[in-house]
């Protein structure tokens, strides 16, 4: 059963977060902002225990067919997608600035990944400049395929060919073959993409877009 610390959050995300378009998911303790092919993704995570919150803010790419929400691109360099580490609830009164901070951080860092991504060719830079960052061993998995997808999006065809071969991790890999094999024809390609984007946005109760996402 929700508690009073669940309610103070709601209170400041709607208050902070709504007006920049953000939207509850539900009843839960998350916020979405929709760019089409892709989602901010604000949560204001519970601890297991304790009553109180984290903070994780994130992109989450629609191009996968998996019917939940993963936290794909994270702001922060250290941290990723947690923004904020656990503030305890001790009361309403002591709460109140705690949530409405938390909501006022979220909406800074949901600002600087709307204007980190502002098109699929911004998109593709940034996820291959921080795949090329990467260590060796931190390569091969979602994040790689996410960055070739995007180069294949953005027309880098080349790059899209090395992001995707370079997969290695199941299941990350079976997504990422259906796309090589689609390399050599751009337009199915960007169908194939816009597909899966039209079925993870029906698995997550998302409306119906009305044009085509790329």
């Amino acid at each position: 059963m929700p508690g009073p610390h669940d309610k103070i959050i709601a209170n400041a995300a709607k208050k902070v977060l709504q007006p920049l378009g953000l939207r509850r998911k539900g009843q839960s303790r998350t916020w979405l902002y929709d760019h089409g092919w892709w989602l901010t993704v604000v949560e204001f995570q519970p601890h297991g225990f304790r009553k109180g919150s984290f903070l994780n803010v994130s992109a989450h790419w629609l191009w996968t067919d998996n019917g939940f929400i993963s936290f794909d691109f994270g702001s922060n360099p250290d941290w990723g997608s947690r923004v904020a580490e656990f503030e305890e609830y001790v009361s309403d009164e002591q709460f109140e600035p705690v949530a409405y901070r938390l909501a006022v951080g979220a909406s800074h860092e949901a600002q600087k990944l709307a204007a980190c991504f502002p098109s699929i060719h911004a998109t593709a830079e940034v996820l291959l400049r921080r795949e090329a960052a990467l260590p060796e061993q931190g390569r091969g998995s979602w994040s790689t395929y996410h960055a070739g997808v995007a180069a294949g999006l953005a027309g880098r065809g080349s790059d899209a060919d090395a992001m995707l071969r370079s997969v290695t991790s199941d299941p990350a890999r079976s997504a990422a073959e259906r796309f090589i094999r689609l390399l050599p024809n751009p337009q199915q390609f960007k169908n194939e993409a816009a597909n899966l984007v039209t079925s993870q946005r029906q698995a997550l109760r998302l409306p119906e877009l009305d044009t085509q996402p790329f």
